[in-house]
């Protein structure tokens, strides 16, 4: 599990990410809450809250 994107989230709390996984799949929204293994962000496009195992993400940005 990458410890970059772990420092990342926790320092991105608040802030609109993008999020890329593994199989393709990719989610835009506010990141509400993280911990060492599981993201939870409010998805734009569905306006609803979803969570996410780190271990599923390939990449990430955070809008500044």
């Amino acid at each position: 599990m990458s410890e970059v994107i772990i420092k990342r989230l926790k320092e991105s709390q608040s802030k609109v990410i993008l999020i890329f996984l593994d199989n393709g799949f990719r989610f835009r929204g506010k990141c509400l809450n993280s911990d060492e293994s599981y993201v939870e962000i409010l998805d734009f496009k569905e306006n609803k809250i979803m969570v996410f195992k780190i271990s599923e993400i390939s990449n990430m940005e955070v809008e500044e």
